[in-house]
């Protein structure tokens, strides 16, 4: 039982590797709101070598924690996940996703009484314009994307800077 689990891990990181390996068009980004909601750092691919059509995104991000006169949250952890589709000609492209982000650790207190905290998971349409060079470089982004989740939808926005490799 051991052994297939093991045999099972191997093979599985075998074809992730070289699924990886195959795709072209590679960035990095550092982002600030949009699907990350905070600050996020990210891993964006296509899906083909071709530096415009269908990719993913992932990431890891972080939202300090706020002390407002009358609302008070603690800092929580976000994992933006999605598919993206770039359309447009180098250096310009036209940007439209769907995602979803993993929200952990919100604590809300509102005039003092805590409303509770949460583990949430909440879709994220994007669209906007992202600026990348052609081949390896700049790349930067500009985007709306509304979160939306059990307890309603909030808009956001988002700017990143990053490098295509």
């Amino acid at each position: 039982n051991v052994m297939k689990r093991v045999f099972f891990l191997a093979g599985w990181l075998w074809v992730s590797q070289q699924a990886l390996l195959a795709q072209g068009n590679k960035s990095v980004f550092i982002e600030l709101g949009a699907n990350g909601m905070g600050l996020s750092a990210n891993y964006d691919a296509r899906f083909s070598k071709s530096d415009k059509g269908l990719g993913y995104r992932v990431g890891v991000g972080f939202v300090p924690g706020m002390d407002l006169i009358i609302i008070q949250t603690s800092g929580f952890l976000t994992i933006p996940v999605g598919l993206n589709y770039l359309a447009g000609k180098a250096p310009h492209y036209l940007e439209a996703g769907l995602g979803s982000t993993y929200v952990n650790g919100v604590s809300v207190k509102v005039f003092g009484s805590e409303t509770g905290k949460a583990n949430a998971l909440g879709w994220v349409p994007s669209l906007g314009y992202r600026y990348a060079t052609a081949g390896k470089g700049l790349q930067l982004r500009i985007i709306f994307s509304p979160f939306i989740g059990s307890g309603g939808g909030a808009y956001y926005g988002g700017i990143s800077f990053g490098f295509k490799f």
